[in-house]
């Protein structure tokens, strides 16, 4: 299926619901809670943590971290990559716009995950751009994006963010 499928479906269900536990000085602290909450959450017995998102438990997916330059801050299965920002600014645009470029060559489905956000212009423009590209019959991948406040880390509220994702949906 194209676009990493109901797994990138899932994983980013998954992104979504996720709320780091607080604010870091460093993206490897976040990157290290979101691969063991989607490995506790991706490959946990049947009923143990409550998510009905199709998913049957005990999955046996690998969750992974970094292992080079064109690999996702964290990635499932080798189909779903996922690039995180720390406090994400004008000056980190360029190099997320390039590491999406490249994991669109490496992954089905890619998600963005801004962990505090700096600079909401440029992550709109990212959007929108990765937005046009999945009209690009060539490259199938799908892309979402993910923003998570730093206000709201730290809680137990685990609703949903403001509208991570661009028009509420994938693209």
């Amino acid at each position: 299926m194209l676009g990493g499928g109901n797994l990138g479906r899932n994983v980013l269900n998954l992104v979504e619901q996720w709320v780091p536990s607080q604010v870091h000085d460093h993206e490897n602290k976040y990157q290290s809670e979101l691969k063991a909450y989607l490995d506790d959450a991706l490959n946990e017995q049947a009923g143990g943590m409550g998510f009905d998102i199709g998913m049957s438990g005990g999955g046996g997916h690998v969750v992974s971290t970094e292992h080079g330059t064109s690999y996702g801050d964290v990635v499932v299965d080798g189909t779903v990559g996922i690039e995180l920002k720390r406090n994400f600014s004008n000056s980190q645009k360029k190099k997320l716009r390039g590491q999406l470029e490249d994991y669109a060559d490496n992954y089905e489905f890619v998600i963005a995950c801004a962990c505090g956000i700096e600079d909401m212009d440029g992550w709109r423009e990212l959007e929108n751009k990765f937005r046009n590209r999945q009209q690009d019959f060539m490259n199938p991948t799908q892309f979402a994006f993910v923003i998570k406040h730093n206000e709201g880390m730290g809680s137990e509220n685990t609703s949903r963010d403001d509208g991570g994702l661009f028009g509420g949906g994938l693209f």
